[in-house]
């Protein structure tokens, strides 16, 4: 079993289930405004996990929106040597159909 703690030092059992997930007491998640698919932090320290609900605002994107100058700079980066490119295509490429 693992303890959870909140900062108002109300403390709770909670019962490990299957893959280690635990569920957070809806009280609980009501009072932290935590939601189905937030983020939260987890700190473990000895025998201690204690779960931090994250502060955002509801408008913020959890991800970053890239500029399209920088998704081309990510593109060329990435881009294969043509002569490991010809390799690569060649050894993919499907083998042709016999013929009678």
């Amino acid at each position: 079993m693992t303890q959870i703690a909140q900062n108002s030092n109300q403390e709770e059992w909670l019962k490990v289930l299957g893959k280690g997930m635990i569920t957070l007491p809806k009280r609980w998640r009501d009072e932290m405004g935590i939601e189905n698919g937030d983020v939260v932090k987890a700190k473990k320290s000895e025998n201690t996990v204690v779960i931090e609900a994250k502060p955002q605002a509801k408008s913020a994107a959890p991800y970053r929106v890239y500029s399209d100058e920088e998704i081309q700079e990510f593109l060329e980066e990435d881009r294969l040597p043509e002569d490991v490119a010809k390799r690569v295509q060649a050894r993919f490429r499907k083998p042709s159909s016999p013929t009678k």
